[in-house]
């Protein structure tokens, strides 16, 4: 039989009179709140960061409301801190960290001390906080907007600066966690933005900017290398990309995965650990073949390892006077897993609870022949190797770090030191003869671990 459509005039009709009347007087009073909130000035939280707060900020520069301004900049600061657990490492009943991250780079915009010091906060809380997949979107959100930034003509154009040094290091922790939550499937069903995609194109443009700066084009390729993985894509030198079956294929590796277990047998007490580091060695040749950001991870986990143990310390070396006893026969490590390798080593020499884990990362293995590399920090330094170059930079702003750090023992401050100055008397290349004084110039924070 034919379906008949029946029209329906009075929405209300099955309710009795009363009841639409009683309706009909809530929708008009919902109406007229609606029309006043919209009409009405919004009401934000006074302690929350706008983007009319940050033009009135940079506005009162030199006026009568500048110290107003600046007063009320700092509360919002030590705010976003509590947010960010700065304290408590990130953790705690209190702490919003997408909020908070949200707020200091927002923050950040402000002209003056504001600036660094949110950005300082920014730095330690990304390296230091816990990784939840709750972070992911204002993750992209952050690196969309640093990468957006470095990628600006004023950027480019203008000299290296703290600012910008602070921003490439915020672009590799960034893009670090991002590159995590990828290798545990946690970024399965995120879309990534064009506005991602286009701010990651525009980072080979750096490339050439920041060639006699070893740890700020460490950022960039980081960044880029991370953002062909997430995207799929090749980034080719005239900005256009290609399609990376390597890239839609990627998993985690063996040099990685064995170093999460070493790191797990140590955390835990493990009886395998021996095991482990085998079969590590034995995997060696690896890391001069495979994606040196794998690898790089693994090297800074199986570092975090190192921290409290001595073998996983010496395996860390060994690893490194492996390929560079070897490399006149084969390939040597990439020039981002040389620059990884001795962050560790610098990170390690700083963070350590055991003194003599410190001694060994700067000097070496005691039990080494005076004629071999014994893989400590300051042997990186007889790497005369015009390729090598920036390793030897890294070493040289490392040294610095660790002469200056108070809270070490007077005979590693005093060793790191004197050899520095040794070094910087020997040393004939210009670029790593003023890397001292940009840590200097720039305010360098020590090499990311």
């Amino acid at each position: 039989m034919p379906i008949l459509k029946i029209p329906v005039k009075h929405y209300l009709g099955i309710l009795s009179q009363s009841q639409q009347k009683d309706l009909k007087k809530r929708f008009r009073k919902r109406a007229e709140e609606t029309d006043i909130a919209r009409t009405s000035s919004v009401r934000r939280n006074p302690f929350e960061t706008t983007q009319g707060f940050i033009e009135k900020y940079n506005q009162a520069q030199g006026s009568n409301e500048q110290e107003k301004y600046e007063n009320l900049a700092d509360v919002f600061l030590i705010r976003c801190k509590r947010r960010a657990g700065f304290i408590t490492v990130g953790e705690g009943r209190h702490v919003d960290l997408p909020g908070a991250w949200t707020q200091l780079l927002l923050l950040s915009l402000c002209n003056g001390k504001v600036r660094n010091d949110s950005l300082d906060v920014l730095v330690v809380s990304l390296d230091h906080a816990p990784i939840h997949a709750g972070q992911i979107p204002v993750l992209f959100h952050l690196a969309e907007s640093i990468q957006y930034f470095l990628c600006s003509d004023t950027t480019l154009s203008d000299p290296p600066s703290s600012y910008k040094t602070k921003m490439l290091q915020l672009g590799y922790l960034v893009s670090l966690r991002l590159f995590i939550f990828q290798l545990t499937g946690n970024l399965n069903g995120h879309q990534l933005s064009s506005i991602y995609l286009h701010s990651l194109k525009g980072l080979l443009k750096c490339e050439t900017r920041y060639q006699e700066f070893p740890n700020m084009l460490f950022s960039v390729h980081f960044m880029m290398r991370v953002g062909e993985v997430l995207c799929g894509l090749k980034l080719t030198g005239d900005t256009s990309v290609q399609v990376s079956v390597e890239a839609q294929e990627h998993g985690v590796n063996q040099v990685l995965r064995q170093c999460l277990f070493s790191y797990h047998c140590v955390q835990n007490n493990g009886t395998q650990l021996s095991q482990v580091i085998k079969q590590l060695m034995l995997l060696r040749d690896k890391l001069q073949q495979d994606n040196w950001v794998d690898c790089g991870l693994g090297l800074m986990i199986l570092g975090e390892a190192a921290k409290s143990s001595m073998l996983c310390l010496q395996t860390l070396m060994n690893l490194h006077m492996v390929q560079t006893r070897e490399s006149t026969q084969k390939a040597s490590w990439p020039w981002q897993l040389e620059h990884i390798y001795c962050s560790i080593l610098i990170d390690i020499c700083l963070n350590s609870c055991c003194a003599e884990i410190k001694k060994t990362a700067l000097i070496g293995q005691s039990n080494s022949s005076p004629c071999s590399c014994s893989g400590g920090l300051l042997t990186l330094l007889k790497q005369s190797h015009e390729d090598k170059w920036r390793l030897r930079y890294s070493v040289v702003q490392g040294l610095a770090h660790i002469s200056r750090r108070i809270t070490l023992s007077e005979s590693l401050r005093n060793t790191a030191w004197i050899t520095l100055q040794k070094h910087q008397n020997q040393e004939t290349d210009p670029r790593i003869i003023n890397a001292v004084r940009i840590i200097e110039v720039l305010q360098l924070p020590a090499a990311t671990k």
